[in-house]
């Protein structure tokens, strides 16, 4: 082979790794898709998080609600909140 054989050899290696260099930072499972993977995958267990919060919220409102640890402040505060009633002589404040 001579300086023309070895030079196509170069390029034509040269071509195949810049080739596989791009996909391996753009393709299916590149480095970027990766990148939006683990994006994904922390927005997810944040949502995860989120949502187990408010369930132990709920779990904990329904338990004030239950026939054996019936709180009746709670229940009467939730009837009113609910039914948006009150007695006509009652001054209502409504606090975030």
């Amino acid at each position: 082979m001579g300086k023309r054989g070895s030079t196509a050899v170069s390029l034509g290696l040269g071509a195949a790794i810049l080739y596989l260099g791009a996909h391996a930072v753009t393709g299916h499972q590149g480095l970027l898709a990766y990148m939006d993977v683990q994006a994904e995958e922390r927005a997810l267990e944040a949502n995860v998080a989120a949502l187990e919060r408010e369930e132990a919220a709920l779990e904990q409102r329904a338990a004030r609600l239950r026939p054996q640890s019936l709180d009746l402040d709670y229940l009467d505060e939730r009837a009113r909140i609910t039914l948006a009633a009150g007695d006509p002589d009652e001054i209502v404040f409504a606090l975030k």
